[in-house]
Parts: C-alpha cells; sequence; structure tokens
C-alpha cells in the first residue's frame, strides 16, 4: 500500500488491524515480520534497478520507524497503556515521527530531485488556475509563485508544527479505519474466531475517547505558548518561535482530542438512534475533508475543549459526576 499512491496514506491499517481484533504479542509478531519483508523487497527492488543502497536504507528507516510508533501507540504492553492514555501515546508519537520527518526534509531540501518535484506542483497549481475562470489578481498572484518561495513556505509550516500535526493525522486515521475494518470483522465472523484468537470475546485495548480529558494545567502551558508566539514573533526570535508553535500545536492537539471526546460523549447517548448517529458521523468526515471547512470545524473542536475547563460538559444526567478518564484506545 505504501508504494500504491494514494492508498499509500493507510499503510499502516493492515497492522493496526491485526492490533485491533488479535492480541498485542500478535501485533509485534506482525510487526517484526512486515519490517523483515520490507527490507528484504526493499534492497531487491534496488539491486534490480540498480539505485544506491543509502536510498535504500532510508526508505528502510522511515518504515521501520513509522510502524514502530504506530505500533506501539495502539499495541502497546499493558503496562504503557496503564500509565499513558491513547490520546497522550498518539502525541507522543507523533512528535517522535515529526523529528524523523524533519530529518528527512532537511536531508533532501537541498536535492535536484526535490526542487524538480517543486517546481512540477507549482507548475501544476499555475496551469490548473489558468484553464479556470480565476479573476485577474488571483491569476496574477499564482503566477507569481516561484520553487524557492514554495520550499520556503514548506520549511517554515513543516517547522513550525506542519510535521506534527501531519504525523497526528496519519496515525489517526490509520487507527480510525482499522478500528473500523476490526469492528466490521467481529461482526461478520462472530465471536467463535475473535476468541480463537485472542481468548476473550472484545476487541482488545479499546476504549473511547469520551473518557479522555486533558490535565487542567495543560491550559497555562497553552496560554502562555500563544503569548510567546506573538512575542518571539514580534523581536524576531526565530529558533524559541520554532519551539513554542511546536509546544502550541501540542497543546491544541490535545484539547482537540478532548472536543472530539465531548462530541463522542453527546453521540452514544441512547438518546441518538442509530440512523442519526450515522448521519452525523457522514457529515463530520465530509466537513474534515472539505477545504477551509475543515479549518473551522478542528478550531471549534479545539475551542470545546478548551471550554470543558471550566463547564461542565460531559455530566451524565443519571449519575450526576463527569465520566473518569480511561486509557487505551480510541474511538470516533
Amino acid at each position: 500500500m505504501l508504494k500504491t499512491g494514494f492508498l499509500s496514506l493507510f499503510f499502516l491499517v493492515p497492522l493496526g488491524f491485526v492490533a485491533y481484533r488479535c492480541d498485542y504479542r500478535v501485533a509485534w509478531l506482525a510487526f517484526l515480520l512486515a519490517l523483515g519483508g520490507n527490507a528484504v523487497i526493499t534492497i531487491a527492488y534496488a539491486a534490480g534497478v540498480t539505485a544506491p543502497l543509502e536510498a535504500a536504507g532510508w526508505d528502510i528507516l522511515y518504515y521501520g520507524a513509522i510502524t514502530f510508533i504506530f505500533i506501539l501507540i495502539i499495541a502497546s504492553p499493558p503496562s504503557l497503556q496503564a500509565k499513558m492514555s491513547w490520546p497522550v501515546r498518539l502525541v507522543v508519537g507523533a512528535c517522535l515521527c515529526s523529528l524523523l520527518f524533519n530529518l528527512i526534509l532537511f536531508r533532501n531540501i537541498d536535492s535536484q530531485v526535490f526542487f524538480d518535484y517543486v517546481n512540477y506542483l507549482v507548475n501544476t497549481l499555475i496551469s490548473a488556475y489558468q484553464s479556470t475562470k480565476a479573476d485577474v489578481v488571483q491569476n496574477a498572484m499564482i503566477e507569481s509563485l516561484t520553487p524557492e518561495f514554495v520550499m520556503e513556505i514548506i520549511i517554515a509550516l513543516m517547522l513550525r508544527g506542519g510535521s506534527l500535526f501531519s504525523c497526528v493525522l496519519l496515525f489517526f486515521v490509520c487507527c480510525q479505519m482499522s478500528l473500523i475494518l476490526a469492528r466490521l470483522s467481529f461482526r461478520l465472523f462472530g465471536k467463535n474466531i475473535q476468541e480463537k484468537l485472542s481468548g476473550e470475546v472484545k476487541l482488545n485495548g479499546i476504549n473511547p475517547l469520551a473518557g479522555f480529558h486533558v490535565n487542567p494545567t495543560v491550559i497555562w502551558v497553552f496560554s502562555f505558548s500563544l503569548l510567546l508566539v506573538v512575542i518571539t514573533r514580534t523581536i524576531k526570535l526565530e529558533i524559541p518561535e520554532i519551539i513554542l508553535w511546536n509546544i502550541l500545536i501540542i497543546c491544541s492537539i490535545l484539547y482537540l482530542a478532548q472536543g472530539l471526546g465531548i462530541m463522542q460523549f453527546f453521540l452514544i447517548r441512547p438518546s441518538f438512534s442509530p440512523f442519526l448517529r450515522m448521519i452525523l458521523v457522514i457529515a463530520f468526515v465530509f466537513m474534515l475533508f472539505s477545504p477551509f471547512i475543515n479549518i473551522f470545524l478542528l478550531a471549534g473542536l479545539v475551542l470545546l475543549g478548551i471550554a470543558e475547563n471550566w463547564l461542565p460538559l460531559r455530566v451524565s444526567k443519571q449519575s450526576g459526576p463527569p465520566s473518569t478518564p480511561e486509557a487505551g484506545g480510541g474511538e470516533s
């Protein structure tokens, strides 16, 4: 799947399916087999096309690191799951993944191949706008784009949380796709296969986001980071600004998870019919993949998560107190 273009976004889903459907030890065995298989195929392909072995080494490193972090997020040992909830493991894993992304980016940023690829994207964008009925101002702005300017924008965004957010999105999407497939297989094949695979009639390590709560002290980290980003941006302290931007993105991701948990808390209530729940989930996915709309959607969820610092949004009408945090996996 990693070599198939669009489906490369979901190359972690098979491992995630095994992790959710089977015991975590089976998932780690699958990871080791996939890692060895990828290494053999990559080296054989590089030898067949006489490609440099250094490129094959980076390919093996990328695949091994990403799959190791992913399997650690969703199939970590029970002792680690008890200490770190699933959203926290997701953020920590995304931080490690973003370091690798930035390393690969700066390794290739000066290469001619990367420059040619950026130049191709710029020319494609210009051609697409020229073929539409865009106004003169928009056409002039698009035509003024240069590969050098685009590369500067890419570097600035990646360093200021872009790579971190991309890693979170990659892991989260693959987790949710794996969870959907695991639940579907459970319903299709019944509990007999599940008992044979894991010895228990449940999907392993899956607890909803509805019980996830951010530590109240994070709001102070978020507030001071936002203030210091403005100050460092004003006085042009680039390195502190980059660090503060990544801290701000981490806090925002945690509050985004809390906002999703609040939304899930209301969706799983018995008052929602399955049909209405399905319609709302489809609408959420549609807005998530709609340009500009998804920005407002994500920002609204972050603000919703922040608001729970002062408003008891997940108070059960039957029991009174808010739900307690649970460690483990997540679903939306």
